[in-house]
């Protein structure tokens, strides 16, 4: 019997608990905020037309169509490991 009063005390303040307001403070997500502004270098980039200066249009072309050939079919020479967590596979 006493277990159970004393198990219904701890239900009950828990439940009384978990219905308490919360306030979030008015300067929440400020740091955030603060964090990803300052990753941005120049604000108006994309306002700029200007090409780039320093690249070569076709090498950079060249790389971006390796790139995207690398995801259309996977490398016929991978082959799993043979031994993970001590389970063969084949």
């Amino acid at each position: 019997m006493t277990r159970l009063l004393w198990a219904l005390t701890a239900t009950a303040g828990l439940m009384a608990g978990a219905c308490a307001p919360t306030t979030i403070s008015p300067n929440w997500g400020t740091a955030y905020q603060q964090m990803r502004a300052s990753q941005v270098l120049n604000p108006a980039a994309g306002e700029q037309l200007d090409p780039v200066v320093g690249q070569d249009g076709v090498a950079n072309a060249t790389a971006m169509g390796t790139y995207r050939k690398s995801f259309e079919k996977p490398d016929a020479d991978f082959q799993r490991s043979i031994v993970s967590s001590g389970v063969q596979t084949k």
